[in-house]
């Protein structure tokens, strides 16, 4: 659950001669930490301050390790996943510098404004790896197959419920036919034009169209089916880690109500639109564990446990990278200036 967001369709593109407002990035990072602080509350209000208290104290700190492993699995995966794109569109960076850019993404993610992760195209472009332009497919292939492989997990952890065979299938067709529709340019800009006809949509289709034009660069077949391989694994990594801390307070927890749990939080987290789907995700990981039996206070100890193991663990990785990126750039910067 860390930094999974949909598509932002008002900003489209990033041109290279514009750039994130990165000498600023800490006064950005103060909406984030206030809806961090709003889902803290939130969840203390809804389980009771000291039963909260009394339930983080109750869980086994050595489970962080395992934990915070499997998170780091989803972050490989997901920057093999980023290399693969790279490579394809003819990107030439050093594998520790993209590294950088890769986990300064994490930042970047959960800031609002034109500091999202389009701000890694332009950093690539900093660091010596090409025009901004041409990396932007790789930033939106990589939320793409974020959302399907969510999706796809969504649909594996609802089997084991009421009706969950119909929904396992509902969510697989829709990660086929939304997999198929990005490798048909006809077919997609049809369906792009349909929906254009909606009173709230007509004036993002445009940008709908940018964002696909470039996009098609990274669904052929072959790529969409490793890019999608590699996402469901990544965040299945994690569902895993929440399995972990979940057991802890209710060892009758199985793995597919995990998956299922974890996967609809990311999602709702994503469609809030939220940086880092704060508040979204707590909220609805806290309800889905209340729904299954468990008390208020367990269930907000649990949601908050795996939100700084993943999301606020991710963004701590990224600010690492931060000073060492920051250097790279001021550094070109005045060799050039």
């Amino acid at each position: 659950m860390s930094t999974l967001d949909a598509p932002d369709p008002a900003s489209p593109a990033l041109p290279d001669d514009s750039r994130p407002d990165l000498d600023h990035l800490g006064r950005r990072l103060l909406l984030p930490a206030v809806l961090g602080l709003l889902a803290l509350v939130g969840l203390t209000v809804f389980a009771d301050a000291k039963d909260l208290a009394a339930s983080l104290k109750s869980f086994d700190p050595a489970l962080l390790a395992p934990v915070l492993g499997l998170s780091l699995v989803n972050y490989v995966l997901r920057f093999v996943r980023w290399q693969m794109y790279l490579s394809a569109l003819g990107v030439s960076l050093p594998l520790g510098r993209s590294l950088a850019v890769f986990l300064v993404g994490f930042v970047l993610s959960v800031t609002p404004g034109k500091a999202g992760e389009l701000g890694k195209a332009w950093l690539v472009r900093q660091l010596g790896g090409g025009p901004a332009r041409r990396v932007v497919p790789a930033v939106l292939a990589e939320r793409v197959t974020d959302l399907l492989g969510v999706v796809l997990l969504l649909a594996v952890g609802a089997l084991p419920f009421p009706g969950g065979r119909w929904i396992a299938l509902g969510g697989v067709a829709c990660v086929l036919a939304a997999s198929g529709l990005l490798t048909w340019r006809r077919g997609a800009l049809a369906v792009l034009h349909a929906v254009g006809r909606l009173p709230l949509i007509r004036r993002f289709v445009h940008h709908f169209e940018e964002m696909y034009d470039l996009l098609r660069t990274l669904v052929s077949p072959r790529l969409m089916a490793a890019g999608l391989a590699l996402s469901a694994v990544a965040w299945g990594a994690e569902a895993v880690g929440f399995l972990v801390v979940a057991r802890d307070y209710a060892p009758q927890m199985g793995l597919f109500a995990s998956l299922f749990d974890y996967a609809a939080s990311t999602l709702a987290g994503a469609l809030s639109m939220l940086p880092g789907g704060l508040l979204a995700s707590e909220g609805t990981l806290a309800a889905l564990l209340g729904a299954q039996g468990l008390n208020a206070a367990d269930a907000a100890s649990a949601t908050l446990i795996i939100r700084v193991a993943t999301l606020w663990f991710a963004v701590a990785l990224g600010l690492l990278a931060l000073p060492w990126v920051l250097r790279k750039v001021r550094k070109k910067k005045n060799q050039t200036g």
